[in-house]
């Protein structure tokens, strides 16, 4: 039973770095097409993409579970999430900001906030319609 367990947690690892290694590279196409990115920035970013959505996967499982469980995190879970959240973001921030140039982390910025506009208009047709 153990070596099943195990077995399966292995799979499970290796299907979600496989996924996250497909997703990481067309993010780091995009940007090194969109901040015309070195091989080695290239080769810096890989990793912290990869890392970056292997953690966003493993948050969002961990919420549906919470959603079909019917738990509803309390006040200050919710608020020590929110915090460790901020912290990853501002910790990308600084590590993005050791690798680019100043007009390529300018771009970055940009194109980042053009996303997140993006999402808000898509989210809010989802809730008119």
């Amino acid at each position: 039973m153990r070596k099943l367990v195990t077995l399966l947690v292995l799979i499970f690892a290796f299907t979600l770095t496989t996924k996250a290694q497909k997703k990481a590279e067309k993010i780091l196409s995009k940007m090194t097409t969109d901040l015309n990115l070195t091989i080695a920035q290239q080769n810096e970013i890989r990793p912290l993409l990869e890392a970056q959505i292997i953690d966003k996967k493993m948050m969002d499982d961990k919420k549906k579970e919470q959603n079909k469980s019917g738990k509803k995190p309390s006040k200050e879970a919710q608020k020590k999430l929110k915090k460790i959240k901020k912290a990853k973001k501002t910790a990308m921030n600084v590590k993005m900001a050791s690798i680019l140039d100043k007009a390529q982390l300018i771009k970055y910025h940009l194109l980042k906030e053009a996303i997140k506009k993006k999402k808000e208009m898509d989210s809010k047709k989802k809730k008119d319609n």
